[in-house]
């Protein structure tokens, strides 16, 4: 599930998913701004078909918390 989850951040940033961590964010992918982020969630809550609150989605700075968020909502994450 995490290769999944790397797969749509790769595809929406246009980076190669060997590029893509838990630590990606901002300081490492260009284009990383709020924009895109939305762009990013939109493609997430489509892929694992939940969705976030506002709450929720102020607290993501990396991908490693789309995973934990993920996590929250009962997706199993491998």
């Amino acid at each position: 599930m995490t290769d999944k989850l790397y797969q749509i951040v790769s595809r929406v940033f246009n980076v190669p998913a060997s590029e893509v961590s838990d630590n990606s964010g901002e300081e490492t992918i260009d284009g990383w701004d709020s924009f895109n982020v939305y762009v990013l969630l939109d493609e997430i809550e489509s892929a694992y078909g939940i969705k976030f609150n506002l709450d929720e989605t102020l607290e993501i700075k990396k991908v490693g918390d789309f995973k934990k968020l993920l996590q929250k909502h009962g997706v199993a994450l491998t």
